[in-house]
């Protein structure tokens, strides 16, 4: 759940303007002068959107878009996905316990028109300082998307960061039909940790694949929508 709360009629009103352009976009300039709220309560209403799933914003261009759950239910001609929810939810305990294992940021994307888009984000358990980055879109050069752009297999894809703690080391959750990925699960931590060189590396990328896989089992259980 999100730790931020707004009036669901606010919240109502910007996902209906956000659904009449749903590739143009809607400014955060625009959204905030038709809903007449201030900055401060616009910024926190998207961020609770965006912890939902249920919008992504370009901090680039501060311009809001629909979350991929909301495209997928309003896109009928489209291929049938399974709801983020339902992969949300089988996955919730085992990337809790994948956190506690491996000590690292646990998270797990679905597949987006531009790369990847989060739908769960475990914190690491250090008690450090940490961002919730639920509903943003990661590229397609990003390990996350990598994988499910990828053959469907059980590779682990790794991806060096920016700074020392934000490697990435990804890879698939498959669809019970063993052949389709319903999404990436990845760790975000320290290079000396994640990197492929380093000799720690294979503890995770065993708790990894291990985790894949029951998230990948329980899902078995869960009806496609």
């Amino acid at each position: 759940m999100s730790r931020y709360r707004a009036p669901v009629g606010s919240a109502a009103a910007a996902l209906k303007l956000l659904a009449r352009e749903p590739e143009r976009g809607v400014s955060f300039r625009r959204l905030a002068a038709s809903l007449g709220l201030p900055d401060r309560a616009v910024g926190d209403l998207i961020s609770g959107l965006r912890a939902e799933g249920l919008v992504e914003y370009d901090t680039g261009s501060g311009t809001c878009r629909p979350g991929e759950p909301l495209r997928s239910r309003t896109d009928p001609t489209g291929p049938a996905r399974r709801d983020c929810n339902d992969i949300r939810a089988a996955a919730m305990n085992w990337a809790d316990t994948l956190a506690a294992r491996t000590g690292t940021s646990v998270r797990l994307a679905v597949a987006h028109p531009e790369g990847a888009q989060l739908i769960h984000h475990v914190f690491r358990p250090d008690g450090s300082p940490q961002r919730l980055a639920t509903g943003e879109v990661l590229p397609r050069t990003s390990a996350p998307a990598r994988v499910l752009h990828g053959p469907c297999d059980a590779r682990c894809v790794y991806e060096e960061g920016t700074g020392p703690d934000d490697a990435r080391l990804a890879t698939s959750v498959h669809c019970p039909d063993g052949v389709r990925h319903a999404a990436a699960l990845f760790l975000t931590g320290p290079r000396r940790l994640l990197a492929p060189a380093d000799g720690a590396s294979r503890h995770c990328e065993e708790a990894l694949r291990e985790t894949a896989r029951a998230i990948s089992a329980e899902l078995a259980g869960t009806p496609a929508r």
